[in-house]
């Protein structure tokens, strides 16, 4: 799709998703076993013959810039167009820290002085969803408004979360109102655009002086929502928004279901990512799996069951692994259960600890408002010694050096984070 660019905005900090981005941007956070989050966006595009990316990074980018390289899983390492990462130019006269989603694409405003396409794509990199990106262009250019906005319908009790559209018999947005108490709207703001390129140079030239912070969400759409100049693009598939703890552990327990609507992919349109450079998964006879996903690698003689295994995880004999998310390179010790958590890479379970019993209605103390559904986080290569127990909805963090916590036990919604601040 040559007439089209893409920015990805990929530099959030993600907080609401705790230990999981405490060392990793949110869009670098391990999806579906064998996936990151930004994957999923990096094929929308691919799909969508789109191949000019830019991709604005800023928090904790290490791992994503190391996953994303020059872009060959996603046959983006080309001369002409292909991906481009770009970093907030500190040191440079007028430049900072991305204040905002659109102060994001300001600071890039060379760059889009200098495209070849007509039209700006303007995605978000945690979201999981597949759609075919050249749909929305022709609805845009149909539309015959200068910009457009993807929505989607989301339960009622959800709107808060987003921004929400009112939308009119022909379509016209005719209220925009980002994450009200109460609506009588459901259409939620996907956090994706498109613009006219000359359009959205001009919009973002003559609002930054006006909003240090200024943000798509916030600024842009409610204005050009008030001049009529925006058109929503209904999306009727199936839409993550991986912004919270409770909806990433929902996200990925959701893919075991018989009816399932995330297509991973198949062998015609698979997901892109980094390959992994993994032997074959070993089950031995003492084994038992159900309903699980189970990437390469790994090596299970114990039972899992309803959860996702990443690359490279050991599930001793005698352990039990259920409604889990266990990361990269885990391993589980004989005898040990683990329920309901989510284990970070390359942590280890001591033999016959108890992860993720408890009492659900104890919300974590340090985080209650993310962490009060029943799910216990472990970060990443912490390591828990024999014999302990951690209850639920519970964080824990070994020490940096070596990963270890104390040998105490750790009760229903309380924390062990060895020198970090949440």
């Amino acid at each position: 799709m040559s007439e089209m660019a893409t920015f990805i905005l990929a530099g959030g900090i993600g907080k609401r998703l705790s230990l999981l981005t405490m060392f990793r941007a949110k869009p670098a956070v391990p999806f579906a076993g064998r996936y990151r989050i930004i994957d999923f966006t990096l094929t929308n595009c691919v799909r969508s013959d789109i191949r000019s990316v830019h991709v604005l990074t800023q928090y904790i980018s290490r791992s994503l810039i190391r996953h994303l390289g020059i872009g060959k899983p996603w046959d983006l390492d080309r001369l002409k167009g292909g991906l481009r990462i770009l970093h907030p130019r500190l040191g440079h006269e007028g430049a900072d820290w991305y204040k905002g989603t659109a102060d994001a694409i300001y600071q890039n405003i060379s760059i889009l002085k200098k495209l070849d396409e007509k039209y700006v794509l303007i995605l978000s990199g945690d979201h999981v969803y597949d759609m075919d990106y050249g749909e929305f262009l022709d609805y845009h250019i149909d539309s015959g408004k200068p910009a457009s906005l993807g929505v989607i319908d989301v339960d009622p009790s959800m709107c808060r979360e987003f921004g929400i559209a009112t939308v009119d018999r022909d379509g016209r947005i005719t209220k925009f109102e980002e994450k009200p108490e109460r609506t009588d709207s459901t259409l939620a703001s996907m956090g994706i655009y498109i613009f006219e390129r000359d359009y959205l140079i001009d919009i973002l030239s003559r609002m930054k002086p006006l909003h240090e912070d200024l943000d798509f969400g916030k600024h842009i759409i409610p204005k050009l929502v008030s001049k009529d100049q925006l058109a929503a693009y209904r999306y009727s598939g199936h839409w993550l928004d991986i912004g919270t703890l409770k909806s990433y552990y929902k996200a990925s327990i959701s893919l075991l279901a018989n009816n399932s609507r995330l297509e991973l992919g198949s062998q015609d349109q698979p997901i892109l990512t980094v390959p992994e450079d993994n032997p074959p998964s070993f089950i031995s006879r003492t084994a038992s799996i159900h309903r699980s996903l189970v990437c390469s690698g790994c090596h299970i003689k114990g039972e899992v069951n309803n959860s996702i295994l990443s690359p490279g995880v050991t599930v001793e004999e005698g352990a039990v692994v259920k409604d889990a998310i266990i990361l990269h390179g885990c391993t589980i010790r004989r005898g040990a259960k683990v329920t309901k958590a989510v284990i970070d890479k390359r942590a280890v379970v001591g033999r016959g600890c108890v992860i993720g019993e408890g009492d659900i209605r104890v919300a974590n103390v340090l985080q209650p408002g993310y962490l009060d559904f029943g799910l216990t986080l472990v970060g990443k290569k912490t390591v828990i010694p024999a014999g302990i127990r951690v209850g639920t909805n519970c964080l824990v963090s070994g020490s940096p050096e070596n990963g270890k916590i104390p040998r105490n036990d750790i009760a229903d919604g309380q924390s062990f984070l060895s020198s970090i601040e949440i």
